[in-house]
């Protein structure tokens, strides 16, 4: 469908859906902008056309329902099944040459469909930006972005540090574990070099408060924990712990603890007052039973736990009720080629595909394993050389990944911040930190740190080692 008018800069051609369609936005609010009556489809077409802002429209020829809306079809929204079999959607297409005189004199661009004077010069509408060829609708929350032109400004969204659009205040964490000042304490709402957290299914937040020899849990919107591990006092007996670092939450709520004071992995069912050794000899170690220094763990639903053995650069699984582990990354000597690790730190087990995520601190970057498939790592995030630029790392402590996007959150602990790589990018995004030791600013973190995301994963859990204390940052 092409208007009658005749220069090119008013013209407008659209593309139509089959019968029995209507447009569903995204967001309803931000993009409806008006409905009416008309006669027709070709009537409904022509009060878009007559819109400066309309991109969208659909019409129902039964009710001569006619709605319009801003926004781009493709990223905004979806064409769904209508209750009405002749309702049809209609969308704007656009081409270059609408826009040719973008940036020029307002004399170029005057009575276009598609432009506005602002100060002599020509502009996109309002809610559109110019990316260099054409104006397109300007994004939503949570879209990805590269500049602020790209965001809906009116709604207060701004393209965050992490390449995203959104308010600034959703880059400001709040505290939910520990004192806010950084200060460490023995009391249930403090805690003493915290060296991991785990997120169970009901929400809980666990952590294995090293310096304190407990693990404890906060429940969801209280900052006052419970011991569930461990007495507060170093020893080996089956009720205490001395030193736990890496932990993880089954969905039963069993907590699984790596005593790395006693060389061995602790089992504590849910509610129980001592632990039952599940793997490890008591004694530091570098055969198939033993192990040194334990970092990260992680236990799949057939009960596997996987650890980092950071002393002997090589990630160990134990079977249950079995002695001696399988290697399944890293040969115990430390290194840097696909084989190998250096101070391997923490990990993630993507199960489903049979992914292992291992942060290889001192080779500055993210290697994983294809379980069962192949002992070579595969670098998935940095990887070229210790240092602060998008494509690299400096000694990264920590990582999760993500199951629904597969986005690998990454704690950059020699530069202050935590990053996001997208699946295949050859960089990543800053989500928190930038790179300074300034304090007082939850935008601002500083060394070692461990990362998680909740449940539904609307939340990443950033624990500040040496400041004790446990962040969450809403994720879009």
């Amino acid at each position: 469908m092409h208007g009658q008018s005749i220069p090119l800069d008013w013209q407008s051609s659209m593309n139509l859906s089959s019968p029995g369609f209507q447009f569903s936005p995204v967001n309803y609010q931000a993009l409806f902008l008006s409905q009416i009556n008309t006669k027709s489809l070709f009537s409904c077409a022509q009060t878009c056309h007559s819109n400066g802002n309309c991109r969208i429209f659909d019409f129902d020829d039964q009710s001569l329902l006619c709605r319009l809306f801003q926004g781009n079809i493709i990223t905004m929204g979806s064409i769904v099944p209508s209750s009405s079999s002749q309702s049809r959607v209609g969308s704007r297409k656009y081409n270059a040459e609408q826009f040719i005189n973008h940036g020029q004199s307002c004399s170029l661009c005057e009575g276009s469909r598609y432009m506005r004077c602002i100060n002599n010069t020509c502009h996109c509408e309002i809610h559109t930006y110019f990316d260099g060829t054409i104006c397109q609708s300007q994004k939503l929350l949570g879209d990805v972005c590269m500049n602020s032109t790209e965001c809906r400004h009116d709604l207060n969204y701004t393209c965050l540090p992490r390449q995203q659009c959104g308010p600034p205040s959703i880059q400001i964490g709040t505290v939910v574990a520990g004192n806010a000042d950084g200060t460490s304490g023995t009391s249930l709402t403090a805690l003493n070099y915290p060296l991991q957290v785990s997120i169970a299914a009901d929400n809980s937040i666990y952590v294995s408060d090293y310096m304190n020899n407990r693990v404890l849990r906060f429940k969801q919107g209280s900052v006052t924990g419970s011991l569930v591990a461990g007495t507060g006092f170093g020893g080996s007996s089956n009720n205490q712990l001395s030193g736990p670092t890496g932990i993880f939450v089954d969905t039963s709520l069993n907590l699984y603890v790596a005593d790395s004071g006693n060389y061995r992995i602790m089992l504590w069912q849910n509610n129980s007052s001592f632990g039952i050794q599940v793997a490890g000899t008591g004694s530091s170690g570098n055969t198939l039973s033993s192990f040194g220094l334990v970092g990260g763990i992680f236990v799949d639903s057939q009960k596997n736990i996987y650890l980092c053995d950071q002393h002997n650069n090589r990630i160990m699984r134990f079977s249950p009720n079995i002695t001696d582990a399988t290697i399944v990354g890293g040969t115990s000597i430390a290194g840097n080629d696909d084989q190998q690790l250096n101070s391997p730190v923490s990990l993630f087990f993507d199960e489903p595909n049979s992914y292992l995520y291992v942060s290889d601190s001192n080779n500055h970057r993210i290697q994983r394993y294809h379980v069962g498939v192949s002992i070579n790592g595969t670098t998935v995030a940095g990887g070229n050389g210790q240092g602060s630029g998008s494509n690299q790392l400096n000694t990264p402590y920590s990582l999760c990944v993500s199951t629904r996007n597969n986005y690998v959150y990454i704690a950059d602990s020699g530069n202050n911040r935590v990053q996001r790589w997208s699946f295949g990018a050859s960089y990543g995004v800053t989500m928190v930190g930038n790179g300074s030791l300034i304090r007082n600013d939850s935008t601002l973190v500083q060394g070692y740190m461990d990362l998680r995301l909740s449940i539904n994963e609307s939340n990443l859990f950033i624990l500040e080692i040496t400041q004790n204390r446990i962040w969450r940052f809403q994720l879009i």
